[in-house]
């Protein structure tokens, strides 16, 4: 056969002998590797320095092809494609056939690719959302380490694994496409967790793009659909306005009285944020110690002050990245009241005692139940302080506002207690809700969880009935209805007083002849209502 034909293919081709010498080579072949026939072989290729040609002449049949893709050439810094293929001639091994071809394109190509994907895997794993991208059998074909870690951080890697047993929910079950919901799944990872889930098709090829992030479970009501419960217009207009601001880095001021949520409703706005995965950190105002809450705020370095053995950051410092809840305040030294406007501008602080200046990325949340206004017409609060806070302002309404959210919080309080207590509570009597709606809570939420609390630990049967209502609700709505009586009373008379023996008469029918009470509710001692029903003729 005429081997001059091989001049023509765009492969460059290398006979080798057994005794390593070039036996041929083709025209290509001796353009790239400037050897000719008679050349020893060895240096052609990155491979020489573990050539296979010892082990394929002690097993030549054994041995079809040798393939590799990325292959140095010696004489230059190509790459290539290479192939070796043992030649046998009557049966007898003579030698190698050496085949190559440019292969720096396809390397390219293939690092394009690479970095393609790493980038990808890089932004995926960069988002504080958990995306699971799975095929149309349900299998999870790719996903971020946010997924990962709360599927099933026990293992490496979860591709291949069906996303029904690692979420606990059926995909039909899961919401429509394109619209979020709050579920509960249950995975090896967290058990049952509440999240916030959405689903979307892949553009092009089979499969769904699921994403979900956790929600804290001091929002969850597996009874309501959100995740604070209301069904108060007021509230949910509040609630409305947050959720838009969540996701900005507007500072938030919010007010209200004593007991109505600010704290929740804080850590509700920075849930919804894409700050969630980074630290929420709460300092109250009124609870430090003046001469304390500097340090605490912004840390300290070694020496600042008697006792500061080490450096030590503060809760600015400890919220990089996330979120700084500043409540109470109004309870603000005036004197800490301009550094913290100066963080609010500037974005930068010192530590006690150091003169380095350090950026902080946070956002500031602020909450009160005072009325800022007035104290800075009393000068006890910085006005441009107010103003800088109070880019966004929320009010929660107090409960009294919201009565309609009362039988929903008290089944929530029920089912929390019970849980927490052991017992086996099923529910509340008509009469105890109606005792419990007629009340005004001057602390609001926190005060109804109490009652609740005590009501689940002290009631011995099935339902929570009025007797085990605290005996200070009775007398609070007493006297609330006796002081409307009162004042209708009044509102009624022209210039004399009311009656006297009339006054006293109401309020005996109100408490329904319950002396101690009634005289409570007078303020007066009950020996001087004795004497007073005996003057006046009073039968009770």
């Amino acid at each position: 056969m005429d081997l001059r034909i091989l001049d023509s293919v765009t492969e460059g081709i290398i006979f080798i002998t057994k005794d390593r010498k070039i036996g041929y080579i083709n025209k290509i072949a001796r353009k790239v590797v400037k050897r000719k026939i008679g050349d020893d072989c060895f240096g052609l290729f990155s491979i020489c320095d573990q050539c296979p040609l010892p082990s394929i002449k002690e097993n030549p049949e054994k041995i079809k092809s040798l393939d590799s893709f990325n292959v140095q050439l010696s004489c230059c810094e190509k790459t290539v494609c290479h192939s070796i293929t043992p030649v046998f001639s009557k049966g007898e091994f003579i030698g190698l056939l050496e085949e190559f071809k440019d292969a720096s394109k396809m390397m390219n190509h293939i690092k394009e690719l690479k970095k393609q994907k790493e980038f990808t895997e890089v932004i995926l794993d960069s988002i504080v959302d958990a995306i699971v991208v799975i095929n149309n059998s349900g299998e999870i074909i790719h996903y971020n380490e946010v997924a990962r870690q709360i599927l099933c951080r026990e293992v490496s890697d979860i591709k291949g694994f069906n996303i029904e047993n690692l979420l606990g929910v059926s995909l039909s079950k899961l919401p429509p496409e394109g619209e979020r919901e709050d579920i509960v799944i249950e995975t090896p990872a967290y058990g049952k967790a509440n999240v916030s889930l959405v689903v979307n098709s892949l553009k092009e090829g089979e499969g769904k793009v699921i994403s979900f992030y956790l929600l804290p479970e001091c929002m969850i009501n597996q009874d309501v659909k959100g995740r604070i419960i209301t069904k108060n217009p007021k509230f949910s207009a509040v609630l409305e306005m947050a959720k838009t601001v969540a996701d900005t880095m507007a500072t938030v001021l919010i007010e209200g009285e004593t007991g109505t949520g600010k704290s929740m409703l804080a850590k509700y706005i920075h849930t919804l944020s894409s700050r969630r995965d980074k630290p929420f950190i709460k300092i109250n105002c009124a609870a430090i110690p003046e001469n304390l809450l500097e340090s605490e705020l912004f840390g300290y370095v070694k020496g600042a002050f008697t006792g500061a053995n080490k450096d030590k950051p503060g809760k600015v410092e400890l919220a990089d990245g996330g979120t700084l809840f500043l409540d109470e305040i109004g309870d603000l030294p005036v004197y800490l009241q301009s550094k913290l406007l100066h963080l609010l501008q500037e974005k930068e602080f010192e530590r006690l005692g150091d003169i380095k200046t350090r950026k902080a990325n946070i956002r500031i949340i602020a909450a009160t139940n005072k009325n800022l206004q007035e104290m800075i017409k009393n000068g006890d609060f910085r006005e441009d302080l107010y103003y800088r806070l109070k880019v966004i302002s929320l009010r929660v309404p107090p409960l009294r506002e919201r009565k309609e959210d009362i039988p929903t919080l008290i089944n929530y309080f029920i089912d929390k207690f019970s849980e927490i207590y052991k017992r086996s509570i099923k529910g509340i009597s008509p009469e105890a809700v109606k005792i419990l709606l007629d009340y005004d809570y001057p602390g609001n939420i926190r005060e109804l969880e109490n009652i609740i609390e005590r009501a689940v630990i002290v009631c011995s049967k099935k339902f929570i009935t009025q007797d085990d209502l605290p005996e200070e609700l009775f007398v609070n709505i007493q006297k609330k209805k006796t002081d409307q009586v009162l004042k209708k009373s009044s509102s009624s008379s022209t210039n004399t007083n009311p009656n006297e023996a009339e006054r006293i008469k109401e309020v005996l029918i109100k408490t329904n002849g319950n002396k101690s009470l009634a005289a409570r509710l007078l303020g007066i001692h009950r020996t001087t209502l004795w004497r007073k029903i005996k003057e006046y003729n009073l039968e009770f």
